[in-house]
């Protein structure tokens, strides 16, 4: 790092050693927290509603029968519904097996894993109040594109390099999935699936908010040295930053809008949203339940390469 990083790094630190100083940056870190609070969690309330309504649907059954059309058009359409899904990643890969083994191919698959891994109808709306319409768009569009160009580029691996060996021997009929019944639409189960869903959320919102907050008392020069994020450099620094300091969806929003107000390029924004939610560990734990590492492997180098291009066409 340049002399400035230091300079500034010192000064920061010295600066705590004043009382008032210290008191004052006190309050306005807990009047942060309160801003970012009133800003988005409305946003957070409105996005648990339509996410535990979705999962009411037969969307097992509505992805079935879409991903077993054309190759081109299965792969759309396996983008399009996983963007849609309000599952998790949790949630996806007992849907994902259980279409391998109705007889799904590989592509159509990993294109709805990409998407639903990285979007769903709550975080973009969550987005949108922490981002604005701008940059909730272009995230989505570029999931959008990633997604189809995982499935596409799948098309030319063989199946053998791509799902676990004990995965691709259970094979099954893929009648129950036509057959199987939709989830039975209670207010009650409703409301408690709403309720837990929001603890969950606006708990990891506010320790994304808390972590916001702290990081708008920092300088730019303390999270990024001397930096330039409108750069091919900076935009593959905040992309891989993505993989270890992404956490949840919600709660890495707030972060992001701090460090869009300290002068953080939009390029370089749109490279950590796009890494982050497809590359945190408890991610890729689960999906190497299916996938094979070195598959994954590729798919992580693949997601950095395109969003640095992203990033870079956007910045």
């Amino acid at each position: 790092m340049g002399s400035t990083f230091i300079r500034e790094t010192i000064s920061w630190f010295a600066a705590f050693s004043d009382p008032f100083f210290l008191r004052s940056t006190l309050k306005d870190y807990f009047a942060d927290i309160l801003t970012y609070l009133v800003q988005l969690f409305p946003y957070v309330v409105l996005g648990c509603f339509l996410g535990e309504f979705l999962k009411f649907t037969s969307w097992t059954k509505l992805i079935f029968r879409f991903t077993k059309k054309h190759t081109a058009l299965s792969i759309i359409s396996a983008a399009v519904l996983g963007i849609l899904s309000p599952l998790c990643t949790y949630g996806t890969v007992p849907v994902l097996i259980a279409l391998f083994h109705g007889g799904v191919s590989c592509a159509p698959l990993i294109a709805f894993l990409a998407a639903s891994s990285m979007m769903n109808p709550q975080l973009f709306i969550m987005t949108v109040g922490g981002l604005g319409w701008v940059i909730a768009l272009l995230r989505l569009l570029c999931i959008s594109v990633f997604s189809l160009l995982c499935g596409f580029l799948t098309l030319l691996l063989p199946e053998t390099f791509v799902v676990r060996d004990n995965i691709r021997a259970r094979k099954a009929d893929p009648a129950p999935i036509e057959n199987r019944p939709a989830k039975t639409f209670t207010w009650k189960k409703y409301l408690h699936d709403v309720f837990h869903n929001l603890l969950f959320v606006g708990r990891m919102m506010l320790i994304g908010i808390a972590i916001a907050s702290f990081v708008d008392m920092l300088p730019m020069a303390l999270l990024f040295g001397e930096i330039d994020t409108s750069t091919p450099v900076g935009i593959l620094f905040a992309a891989a930053a993505g993989i270890p300091v992404y956490a949840c969806g919600g709660g890495t929003i707030p972060l992001i809008r701090s460090l869009l107000d300290q002068g953080m390029s939009r390029g370089s924004a749109l490279a950590f949203l796009t890494v982050g939610p497809a590359t945190r560990i408890t991610s890729l734990s689960a999906v190497a339940a299916i996938f094979k590492k070195r598959f994954l492997l590729c798919y992580v180098i693949v997601l950095l390469i395109f969003s640095v291009l992203a990033g870079l066409l956007f910045v």
